[in-house]
């Protein structure tokens, strides 16, 4: 007897890919163009002029003699690392304290809702707010509290000496929602039933968090990780609208400097290949995140699936 293969009417075959098509289009469009034309700009001298020729790696040689990368990095670095730790220990403290603390409660919503605020607000209000808040003039809300205490006689100049402490402070109260939702969520799916077997076993609150609640959020601490810091790390536009780089490039981070190589100074060459850069600093911490989370080892099927 000879086995009859069954083979799919070609229009169910071509089905799922009709429905794809339209997004496929736009990423190819809006994402994969542009990185394309982008990798294809930083091998050119393209300037205001928009008569690129092709320089080859000049652009890349300038990168390692630009004196202003040191400063640049370090500012990075920092921006980065400080926003990130910050914020996820925010968010951390806030899911676990309205998901297991205060769980069920009216205060615990009103609590999330007010932290969602700030990712909810156009980022010109949100960033005019800050300025007002540390205006270094006698307006200035904090230099007006300041002085109606008697605590200073002259006004402040916040910016002059903590710009990046402001910057820092105004990207973490923005970003902290994101994590706090994404960790929240993952407590919330957590059974009551193993809150309740560990009370019986007269487990402490530090162990139900420890033992039961924090490996539960090793995913979504994962993801939170990865996408916040490359977020950061890329991120420019608060710094662009709070401190446009400044004072004397302390807050001006790597995309910034991309930024402003490429649309204020109009060296879209060198822009594009500093931009790169960003793209590969960025690559190679996601792979570094991926190993230090042992990702291997978490989509590995569980013992009680085998």
């Amino acid at each position: 007897m000879v086995a009859t293969t069954y083979k799919k009417p070609f229009r169910k075959v071509i089905y799922p890919y009709l429905f794809i098509l339209p997004f496929s289009l736009l990423v190819f469009v809006f994402f994969i163009v542009p990185a394309i034309i982008t990798i294809g700009m930083a091998f050119t001298d393209l300037n205001a002029s928009m008569k690129p020729h092709f320089v080859g790696i000049t652009n890349f040689r300038r990168i390692f003699t630009d004196y202003n990368l040191p400063m640049v990095l370090g500012n990075t670095a920092v921006f980065a690392v400080l926003s990130l730790s910050i914020s996820l220990v925010f968010a951390l403290i806030i899911a676990v304290a309205t998901q297991y603390f205060l769980k069920g409660k009216i205060s615990a919503v009103v609590y999330r809702v007010l932290w969602l605020i700030p990712s909810i607000m156009p980022s010109v209000v949100y960033v005019t707010f800050w300025k007002y808040l540390f205006d270094p003039t006698e307006d200035g809300l904090i230099n007006r509290f300041l002085h109606s205490m008697g605590m200073i006689s002259e006004p402040v100049s916040f910016f002059t000496k903590g710009a990046m402490a402001i910057v820092i402070l105004a990207t973490i109260v923005s970003s902290v929602s994101g994590g706090m939702i994404l960790l929240s969520a993952a407590i919330n799916s957590i059974p009551e039933d193993l809150y309740k077997a560990a009370r019986v076993d007269g487990a402490s609150e530090k162990s139900v968090i420890t033992k039961i609640i924090l490996p539960t959020l090793k995913w979504p601490l994962m993801y939170i990780t990865i996408s916040d810091l490359i977020g950061f790390v890329s991120s420019y536009f608060f710094i662009l609208l709070l401190t446009d780089g400044g004072p004397m490039r302390d807050t001006t981070t790597l995309s910034l400097y991309a930024f402003q190589q490429a649309f204020q100074l109009k060296y879209y060459g060198y822009g594009a290949a500093v931009s790169l850069i960003v793209v590969f600093i960025s690559f190679v911490l996601t792979m570094a995140l991926i190993r230090l989370f042992d990702f291997d080892q978490m989509i590995k099927p569980s013992r009680i699936e085998d």
